[in-house]
């Protein structure tokens, strides 16, 4: 979408396209009230009692907020206004998704909200390119695809849900006597709910504060050189929805067990991430001006390859952290996962007020890296004194030197020949087609086909081991 956009409007479009998607963005985090966190905790844990019922305590105040600030987005915010209607309905396919997701059933997820969404978006702002409507019909466009994504994802939470109630046979005559009430639920998610809005906040606000500290254009160059984080991000989000149910199910079962479960688990899932984040970062790292080249000769700039080198090697950190975030939740401290989550997002909006004005982007990325890194740290030493986390690390170095050695190093040493964007894909897809060789070659000891079993609609999941 990136590509089509830059490559088809001026930097100033493209900048305020850009950071108007950002703020519905931010708004959509805000509506969702932490929701996909409480429903992955209740669901698995208790069996009790109707599944229908927990959507609905947690659905109406989702669907209230959404209009409120769909509301408040077309008043306030003139460049989001193209988007504000589609709000409400993106809050309702989230919550539909976190309801699939909590039941341990992750495909409708993937090809509602990781295919069909984003193909859609294309296309639809694809069609307003061809057409030359004026800037204002791409955000239109690209808010569109959430009335696909909300029709889809409510078919599939009634095939999850709609159903006879869970449970009703030893639960007392409303089949919900061992359910969360409004008051239990709401007590666990909404920290989670002021976490999540700071968490996007980090990843999306430093784009608004670029094009309001300095221009649309700036915003634009700024975004370009950052977007390959999303693809890690997707990654990441990919191996959290796998992982989120296997804590809590280890949690809920004995706990003598419990504690080598989860650094065996904390340690697998870590490598997932690493096989799949590292290969796109250390691919960009190797030849950051190639990839710019991409999106026109315009955004390949000093400052932007600064970006681009300051981006990937702070989520190189990150990744390597692992789930953190997801595992101190599912253990019950999700006041501390929002303590430290306000804390990167006070160092990375005041580190841009900072930074951004006395050395331009490249100042959001620094705040943006330290901030992430920041968090991450905070959560692992957290998680070593409340659980004794220690993952075991021949699994985590092994992960790691494999993108490093089949993709970091080849297309390194290409760079040294010069390589236009072209050249660069090439020497990616063949470095990339080496190392995919390799990690099947090398499955089972990376327990590839457990995470593999993980995105099956099973109700049962196995602990890798």
């Amino acid at each position: 979408l990136v590509l089509v956009v830059t490559r088809s409007v001026p930097p100033e479009v493209a900048g305020r396209f850009f950071a108007a998607t950002a703020v519905f963005l931010v708004a959509l985090a805000t509506a969702g009230l932490g929701t996909d966190t409480g429903l992955a905790r209740f669901v698995l844990r208790d069996d009790r009692y109707d599944v229908r019922r927990l959507v609905r305590i947690a659905g109406i105040p989702v669907l209230l907020v959404s209009c409120g600030l769909a509301l408040a987005l077309a008043i306030w915010v003139p460049d989001a206004r193209p988007l504000a209607w589609a709000l409400p309905l993106a809050a309702a396919a989230d919550l539909c998704l976190a309801t699939v997701r909590a039941h341990a059933m992750f495909r409708a997820s993937v090809v509602v909200d990781r295919i069909v969404r984003p193909a859609v978006q294309v296309g639809l702002v694809a069609l307003v390119l061809l057409l030359d409507l004026p800037g204002a019909w791409l955000a239109t466009a690209w808010a569109a695809a959430y009335a696909v994504s909300a029709v889809l994802a409510g078919r599939a939470v009634v095939a999850v849900t709609g159903g006879v109630r869970r449970g009703t046979a030893g639960a007392g005559p409303s089949g919900m006597a061992g359910g969360p009430g409004a008051r239990e639920f709401w007590s666990f998610t909404w920290p989670r709910a002021v976490a999540r809005i700071a968490q996007v906040g980090v990843q999306r606000l430093d784009i608004v504060l670029v094009a309001w500290l300095l221009s649309p254009t700036h915003a634009a160059v700024y975004t370009v050189a950052t977007r390959f984080v999303v693809f890690g991000q997707l990654a990441n989000q990919a191996v959290s929805s796998v992982v989120q149910p296997r804590f809590t199910m280890i949690l809920a079962g004995p706990a003598d067990d419990a504690p080598a479960l989860v650094n065996r688990v904390f340690g697998v899932t870590t490598g997932w991430s690493i096989l799949l984040a590292w290969p796109v970062y250390l691919a960009v790292a190797a030849g950051p001006a190639a990839y710019l080249g991409w999106f026109g000769s315009s955004y390949v700039t000093g400052e932007a390859i600064a970006v681009a080198l300051v981006m990937a090697a702070g989520m190189l950190v990150a990744v390597a952290s692992g789930p953190v975030d997801t595992l101190l939740l599912m253990i019950g401290r999700s006041g501390r996962s929002l303590a430290n989550t306000l804390v990167a997002l006070g160092l990375d909006v005041g580190l841009c007020l900072v930074l951004v004005p006395r050395i331009g982007i490249a100042g959001a990325a620094v705040a943006w890296v330290v901030a992430v890194v920041v968090r991450c740290g905070l959560a692992v030493a957290q998680l070593r004194a409340e659980i004794g986390l220690a993952p075991p690390p021949g699994g985590l170095l092994l992960a790691a030197a494999l993108p490093v050695g089949c993709v970091g190093v080849p297309v390194a040493l290409a760079g040294l020949l010069g390589l236009s964007p072209l050249g660069w894909l090439a020497a990616c897809l063949l470095a990339g087609t080496g190392y995919a060789a390799v990690v099947w070659r090398m499955r089972s000891r990376l327990a590839i086909d457990v995470f593999a079993g993980g995105l099956r609609p099973a109700r049962t999941l196995e602990v890798a081991a």
